[in-house]
């Protein structure tokens, strides 16, 4: 049987073409699946900043940084994580947004 070097290029190219197409295939399941992962997440942390915002609205910026620091899970971080700047407590990447220092808004 003899083989010419054609038909061993074709079957080359063939399963290059076959694993490309399972690459592109199993990528963009997996971007679809990271996708909804991450939109739930979202919709998690929008539903718990406005519980904090509905929970905390109207307290004072010292009492909100009181709460912040006594209930962070890891206490030997939270200095790091807890930012005071004029009208606003920083707290990792979320914002507690104060008025006549009142807490009016929590956005992250």
């Amino acid at each position: 049987m003899k083989i010419n070097k054609s038909s061993i290029l074709i079957i080359a190219l063939t399963l290059v073409i076959v694993c490309l197409s399972y690459s592109v295939v199993d990528k963009s399941i997996t971007l679809s699946y990271s996708d909804q992962g991450c939109g739930s997440a979202r919709a998690d942390i929008d539903n718990i900043t406005s519980l904090i915002e509905r929970e905390w609205k109207g307290m004072n910026m010292e009492q909100i940084a009181y709460k912040l620091e006594n209930t962070s899970i890891n206490k030997k971080e939270i200095n790091p994580q807890i930012k005071k700047e004029n009208d606003l407590i920083w707290y990792g990447d979320v914002r507690f947004i104060f008025s006549s220092d009142r807490l009016v808004k929590v956005e992250y």
